[in-house]
């Protein structure tokens, strides 16, 4: 399952064309698209807010319109989903977390 994220401020007038193309990207990669996140612009962090929501739905991805719209930072979703973007077409793989316990990290 994922979830579309589009910002405003990013996105402008184009906004409605991007929602439309995260969606259906979504769909052509075989994802059973939640819902498209659009946060309000007061709120001071879009991206965690949109991470909050993703977090809730327990997507497995994210997917944007571009890089911009996560502020040319895909680490920061990464680091609990996979980021897929439109333009250009690319998967940014979530991060792979390790079963580290406290006494290997002790050694």
């Amino acid at each position: 399952m994922a979830v579309g994220f589009v910002r405003s401020e990013v996105s402008g007038l184009d906004a409605p064309r991007h929602a439309v193309a995260v969606q259906r990207h979504a769909g052509s990669l075989g994802y059973r698209y939640a819902y498209t996140v659009r946060p309000p612009q007061d709120i001071p962090d879009q991206i965690g807010y949109a991470l909050g929501i993703a977090a809730g739905l327990g997507v497995a991805a994210i997917v944007v319109y571009d890089l911009a719209h996560v502020d040319n930072r895909p680490a920061r979703v990464c680091e609990d989903f996979d980021l897929e973007t439109v333009c250009p077409a690319t998967t940014w793989a979530r991060v792979a977390h390790s079963a580290t316990t406290e006494a290997e990290v002790a050694r």
